[in-house]
């Protein structure tokens, strides 16, 4: 099935089921991180959050959780289970069955939706979603970065992933209800990993999850990663007091892994800034001391990038020269095979520590999956070794600055 992918390995001594539910930034995110939480507070067949902890300790204390997550302009409603493979069973029992039937639980027999749920434990998630995103605002940051994708970008990525307060203000037991509706109606993926012998069966298996017999249809949107920012580059100034500056930078890519010359845009970036081996870490906080931590990161899905980085209140527009400069460097060519082969084996060293992950390595994939692109890891680790040099300046001459937010002291106002 399209929408089921198998991943085989006998690394681990778990096997685990990544099931994921797609919805829009537009839709309620604010609404959607409560329901995930209320949802884990007990089923039909399990009365509370803590007799799913009974079942899961029954099954050699396996892990289950739902995530959220904000992939381009989708957010990812991540249902995960990972429990002992029959090799490690006591009996040599097989425990796929039992997982999936935990997973159907809770996507279709939530207690939160019947009307005798306590309506305290829904002000309780409330609260505590608000407690969160408070304390989201109090990473400086964070913070900052978030800011910075709000000034510049006028479209639904604009949204941070866990919502914002003033949504949060209209969720309602009837809201979080409806959502829970809506969401059983969308398209779900779906990867299991672990020592699978029979992928068949296995497949067979999964598709028995209501969710997943409807496969898909094949994406033929052609506007994803096409965002829409402010026209005018911008720098936003907010005092605060905090010890240390915060410098938050957006540029659109107009590259994304939708426009065929992706590969070249992630080697690009690892050179700019992705890491410790980068032009930014090492001119400008290094060799110029104008920051105290730098680094450069895009969405691939999106078309944006963002640099972020500590620095002292009264070197921001310093330090943001030094950035160009830098980014010049990159538009002219002014970086060295050296350079690119390490940006190469830091990325795809990268690639090979995530499958260390059951995880990470299904949500990657099934990343890929829900935007219609059928890479294997190793289609990425080849795309990556094949780029060029002139392809790498190719990507750079395509950024272009979009606006800065600089968090800093009161004597900035």
């Amino acid at each position: 099935m399209k929408n089921i992918g198998i991943i085989k390995t006998d690394k681990f001594k778990n096997n685990a089921i990544s099931l994921v539910i797609p919805v829009g930034l537009e839709e309620n995110v604010t609404g959607y991180n409560v329901m995930a939480q209320l949802m884990k507070r007990g089923t039909k067949a399990f009365s509370s959050s803590s007799a799913i902890a009974r079942y899961l300790q029954e099954l050699y204390g396996a892990v289950f959780d739902i995530g959220l997550h904000k992939v381009g302009e989708k957010l990812f409603v991540i249902f995960y289970v990972s429990f002992l493979d029959n090799r490690f069973t006591l009996y040599k029992e097989d425990l796929w069955d039992k997982a999936i039937f935990l997973l159907e639980e809770v996507l279709y027999q939530p207690l939160f939706v019947r009307e005798d749920f306590s309506a305290d434990i829904i002000s309780q998630e409330l609260d505590n979603h608000r407690l969160y995103i408070e304390s989201v605002y109090d990473d400086k940051g964070h913070y900052s970065m978030n800011r910075v994708v709000e000034i510049g970008v006028l479209d639904e990525y604009r949204i941070p992933e866990y919502g914002t307060l003033e949504e949060l203000d209209g969720v309602t037991p009837q809201v979080l209800e409806k959502l829970w509706e809506e969401l059983l109606k969308k398209p779900a993926f779906c990867y299991a990993s672990g020592n699978i012998e029979d992928e068949a069966m296995i497949s067979d298996k999964l598709s028995q999850l209501k969710i997943l017999k409807d496969e898909p249809e094949e994406q033929t949107e052609v506007s994803y990663g096409e965002r829409s920012f402010i026209e005018r580059a911008d720098i936003v100034y907010e005092p605060m007091k905090i010890n240390q500056g915060k410098m938050s930078l957006l540029y659109k890519t107009n590259t994304t892994i939708f426009s065929g010359d992706y590969f070249a845009l992630a080697v690009f970036n690892s050179i700019f800034g992705g890491g410790a081996h980068s032009k930014l870490f090492n001119e400008v906080r290094e060799k110029h001391s104008m920051a105290y931590s730098i680094y450069s990161s895009f969405d691939k899905f999106a078309g944006v990038m963002t640099i972020g980085a500590g620095v002292d209140f009264t070197k921001f527009d310093r330090a943001k020269e030094l950035i160009d400069e830098e980014l010049q460097k990159m538009i002219d060519g002014e970086f060295s095979n050296e350079e690119m082969e390490i940006a190469r084996t830091k990325m795809i060293s990268t690639l090979h520590s995530m499958e260390d992950s059951m995880y990470n390595t299904s949500n990657y994939l099934i990343a890929l999956r829900v935007f219609g692109i059928h890479y294997t890891v190793g289609d990425v680790i080849e795309g990556i070794k094949k780029v060029t040099k002139e392809q790498v300046i190719e990507a750079a001459k395509k950024v272009e600055f979009v606006c800065a937010h600089y968090l800093g002291g009161e004597e900035l106002s």
